[in-house]
């Protein structure tokens, strides 16, 4: 399906965890928007990068069924129900546990300086922030969290992303991050509680939470939000890869 096709196709509302970005509405988020919205007929290189668009599309709109009646109806009612402090809290020990996955990640890029760091924000915060639920390493130590998966991993070792390729559940992938997708879900730690029913809360709380951070984010989308989101996610992750992307900026800062 060429680009010019798949722009008439009728505008969908954003789906689960197809949300790649943690944007807040504002002026500097809603030119962005629009940017990305006239960016995508010209985007033949990222066009060039799906091949898979037929499968993509209907694996895009099965994530939409999901979110509609299911994670986003929860995720509005943990939003009313509980107190900012509180999420705040639960966000925090969620980012606690993501730590861990990004000190392997250090590791493996041989990037020791940041592995202590990350490992250092682990224990700081597993200790004086009371289990992960109070960000204490960077107000108190300056030891600023950082972003790594194994998917950037790869690519750090020359790996091409491969086609673009959206996943059941997940959402915005590559064949490459989908690959790293798996090996950060086996090293987890959320993966390495025994007990099934505390397992699936965990997991089931880490999907909430990451919707709640981005429901704001609803609303920036317009257009073909299946090509919306296609550009976001392929430039965020050429950025945050290294790769030079016309936006110049990496899509997880706050607007």
């Amino acid at each position: 399906m060429s680009i010019a096709n798949s722009q008439n196709q009728i505008a969908r509302k954003p789906t689960l965890l197809e949300l790649p970005v943690r944007l807040k509405p504002s002026p500097r988020g809603l030119a962005l928007a629009i940017f990305l919205f006239l960016l995508a007929p010209a985007s033949v290189s990222a066009a060039e990068s799906d091949p898979l668009e037929n499968m993509n599309r209907a694996t895009h709109e099965f994530n939409q069924v999901v979110d509609k009646f299911l994670v986003k109806p929860l995720t509005e009612t943990y939003q009313s129900l509980t107190p900012r402090f509180l999420r705040r809290g639960i966000g925090n020990f969620f980012g606690n546990l993501n730590d861990v996955t990004v000190t392997v990640n250090d590791l493996l890029r041989l990037d020791l300086p940041a592995a202590g760091q990350s490992f250092s924000r682990v224990a700081v915060n597993s200790t004086v922030g009371l289990g992960g639920l109070v960000e204490v390493a960077y107000p108190a130590f300056g030891l600023q969290k950082t972003n790594q998966d194994f998917g950037l991993t790869l690519a750090h070792y020359g790996v091409q992303q491969g086609p673009y390729l959206v996943l059941p559940f997940i959402g915005p992938s590559t064949v490459r991050d989908a690959l790293g997708f798996g090996f950060d879900s086996m090293i987890d730690p959320v993966n390495s509680v025994e007990h099934v029913a505390t397992r699936n809360s965990l997991r089931g709380g880490q999907v909430v939470n990451y919707r709640a951070s981005v429901l704001s984010f609803d609303d920036l989308v317009i257009g073909d939000d299946y090509l919306f989101y296609r550009e976001a996610y392929l430039q965020r992750r050429a950025a945050a890869a290294g790769d030079p992307v016309m936006l110049g900026m990496s899509f997880d800062s706050d607007f």
